[in-house]
C-alpha cells in the first residue's frame, strides 16, 4: 500500500502584521463600503447643528452614524450587540477607525443625537440618489404595515373600560357625598340631586372641606370613615383613571410598557390569526424598491394616513410625486378629492372595484349600478320601470373635516311589484344611497387603473413596496422595534430605512458592473 505525500500551506503565528491598508482586507462588494462612501459623501454641516460645543470632545458624528448604519445592514439592531462586535467584526471595526464607543454611547447617539438628525440624514441620502440616478421621485408606491412595539403584550389599557371603571366610581362617590352632606345638613338624601360627575379635582376640595368640619367635630365616625374612604380610595382611583383617559387621547388603548404604543391585530405567526399586539402602523413610499418616504403612526387603519403620510414626506424629506399607486385600503373619497386637488394622479382601486366587475353584479338586475338615473327629475329608474325619488340627505365629516354629502332614495311603488322578493326585503319600499361626489371620482380611478399605464403601475404595486416589507421584516428579521415611544422609534425606522436604501444600492451596483 502506497502513502500519497501529504502536503499542508506554510502556517505559523509568528511575526503576523496587517497591510498598511485594512480597507484591501475587506471585499470590495462588502456593505462597509457603501456605507463609507455614502456618509463620507454627506456634508458636515448637516451633523452640526445637532452639537452644541464646549465640554468633553464626542466621537465623530460621520463614525458613529457610519457604524449603526451598517450594524443596521447586517441585522444588527442593539446597542449592546454593535459594541460587543466592535470588538471582532472587521469591516465594522474598520469603519469606526478602531475606535470603540461603549454601547452606552452607541444608545445615547442614537436615541438623542439623531432626533432631528435622521431627517436630514434620510432627506440627503435620498438627494445622492437621486443625483445618481437610482431613484425616480415621479412614481411613489404606498403602503402600511404593523411593527410591534417593544412593550409587554399583557399590560394595556382599554380606554373604554377605564370609562366605565369611571363611571362606577363617580356613582359611588355621588352617593358618599349625598350621604354624608345630607347626615350634616339634616336634610333626606332624596332631596339631593344627582350632581354633576366629580372630577378629582373637586373630590380633593370636598374631601378638604371635609376635613375641616372633622376638626370641629372629631367624634364624628360616619365622616371620619367618609374622609378616610375618599382619601385612600377614590381620589387615587379617579386620578388615574383620569389619567388613562388622558393618555388614551383619541386613541382606544395604549400599553403601559410605551405609552405610545396602540394595541393592533398583527397577522403574524405560520397560523395567521392575528394577534392584538402593542404596535406601530408604519407607513411607507417606495420608488424602484428604494424607500422614498416614511412616516408613524398610532391608528391601525390605513385609509386616514394616506394624506398624513404625503404630507410628512414633502414637508420632511422634498417628496412630491406625481403619481401615487396604492392598494384598495386608500381609496376613500377624501384621499381622491385631495390627491386630485395636489394634481396627484392616483393609481388607486376602492373597495368594491373587484366586486363591480364581476359577473353576478354586472347581471344583476336590481343592483343600483346597472339602474338609469334621470338627471333633471333627480330619480332612480329601477329594473321595472319605476321611480326611486329623493327621500333626504346626510353627511359625514371625517375627523380631518372633510364631508361628503350622501343623497338617499326610496321607491313608493314597490306593492304588487313581480321582483319585489328579489329586491328588497324592506316593508316601504327599496331604497338606496349614492354620492355624487365619489362616484365621480371611483370612474376616474377606474379609467386610470384600466389604462395600459395604470395596469403596469398596479402591477408594479406588488413587487415595489411589497418586496420593501418583505426584505424589511423577513430577510432582515426586523419585526420589532428596539426602542420605545414615538419620537425613539421614528429614529429607528428611520435608520432601518437608510440602511435598505444602501443596501438596494450595493445591490443595483453589482447588477451593473454585471452587465457592464
Amino acid at each position: 500500500m502506497k502513502h500519497h505525500h501529504i502536503s499542508f500551506k506554510e502556517y505559523t503565528m509568528d511575526n503576523l502584521t496587517l497591510p498598511s491598508h485594512i480597507a484591501d482586507l475587506i471585499p470590495p462588494d462588502n456593505m462597509a463600503h457603501v456605507v463609507h462612501e455614502m456618509v463620507e459623501r454627506i456634508p458636515m454641516e448637516t451633523f452640526l447643528p445637532y452639537y452644541k460645543g464646549g465640554g468633553t470632545s464626542s466621537y465623530h458624528p460621520k463614525m458613529m452614524t457610519k457604524i449603526i448604519l451598517y450594524a443596521y445592514t447586517q441585522k444588527m439592531y442593539h446597542g449592546r450587540e454593535i459594541a460587543r462586535q466592535l470588538e471582532v467584526h472587521l469591516p465594522l471595526m474598520w469603519l469606526s477607525g478602531f475606535q470603540k464607543p461603549d454601547f452606552r454611547s452607541i444608545n445615547r447617539f442614537r436615541s438623542e443625537r439623531m432626533k432631528g438628525l435622521i431627517d436630514d440624514l434620510f432627506r440627503e441620502m435620498i438627494t445622492l440618489l437621486v443625483a445618481d440616478g437610482y431613484v425616480n421621485m415621479e412614481d411613489y408606491f404606498v403602503d402600511g404595515t404593523k411593527i410591534e412595539a417593544n412593550a409587554n403584550r399583557y399590560t394595556f389599557v382599554w380606554r373604554k373600560s377605564a370609562e366605565k371603571y369611571q363611571e362606577k366610581l363617580q356613582a359611588n362617590v355621588d352617593q358618599l357625598i349625598a350621604q354624608i352632606d345630607a347626615i350634616v345638613e339634616e336634610e333626606n338624601a332624596e332631596e339631593i340631586d344627582a350632581s354633576p360627575a366629580f372630577t378629582s379635582k373637586e373630590i380633593r376640595k370636598k374631601t378638604e372641606e371635609w376635613e375641616k368640619r372633622l376638626e370641629a367635630e372629631p367624634d364624628n365616625q360616619p365622616l371620619k370613615k367618609a374622609v378616610k374612604k375618599m382619601k385612600e380610595d377614590y381620589l387615587p382611583r379617579s386620578e388615574k383613571y383620569e389619567h388613562q383617559l388622558q393618555v388614551c387621547g383619541d386613541r382606544n388603548s395604549y400599553s403601559k410598557t410605551d405609552a405610545d404604543a396602540t394595541f393592533m391585530r398583527l397577522k403574524e405567526n405560520h397560523m395567521r390569526n392575528g394577534q392584538l399586539k402593542p404596535a406601530y402602523n408604519v407607513q411607507v413610499g417606495s420608488s424602484d424598491q428604494f424607500v422614498l418616504g416614511y412616516s408613524l403612526h398610532q391608528r391601525p387603519g390605513d385609509t386616514r394616513c394616506l394624506l398624513p403620510h404625503l404630507e410628512t414626506v414633502r414637508e420632511k424629506y422634498g417628496v412630491v410625486p406625481k403619481r401615487v399607486t396604492a392598494d384598495a385600503v386608500y381609496g376613500s373619497e377624501e384621499n381622491y378629492v385631495k390627491l386630485e386637488e395636489k394634481n396627484i394622479s392616483a393609481f388607486i382601486k376602492y373597495n368594491t372595484y373587484e366586486k363591480e366587475n364581476t359577473r353576478k353584479v354586472k347581471k344583476n338586475p336590481h343592483h343600483p349600478q346597472n339602474w338609469t338615473y334621470k338627471k333633471e327629475e333627480d330619480v332612480w329608474i329601477c329594473a321595472n320601470g319605476k321611480k326611486l325619488v329623493r327621500i333626504g340627505t346626510s353627511k359625514q365629516t371625517t375627523e380631518s373635516g372633510y364631508t361628503s354629502v350622501i343623497q338617499h332614495y326610496q321607491c313608493h311603488e314597490c306593492e304588487g311589484c313581480p321582483f319585489r322578493s328579489v329586491c328588497t326585503t324592506s316593508k316601504y319600499g327599496r331604497t338606496t344611497q349614492w354620492n355624487p361626489v365619489y362616484h365621480e371620482q371611483k370612474q376616474k380611478a377606474r379609467e386610470r387603473l384600466e389604462s395600459e399605464e395604470g395596469q403596469a403601475r398596479y402591477r408594479q404595486r406588488q413587487t415595489d413596496i411589497e418586496s420593501v416589507f418583505g426584505q424589511i421584516k423577513q430577510n432582515r428579521g426586523f419585526r420589532r422595534f428596539v426602542l420605545r415611544g414615538l419620537q425613539k422609534i421614528s429614529i429607528e425606522w428611520g435608520l432601518i430605512c437608510v440602511a435598505h436604501n444602501l443596501l438596494k444600492k450595493a445591490a443595483k451596483d453589482k447588477q451593473r458592473s454585471l452587465a457592464a
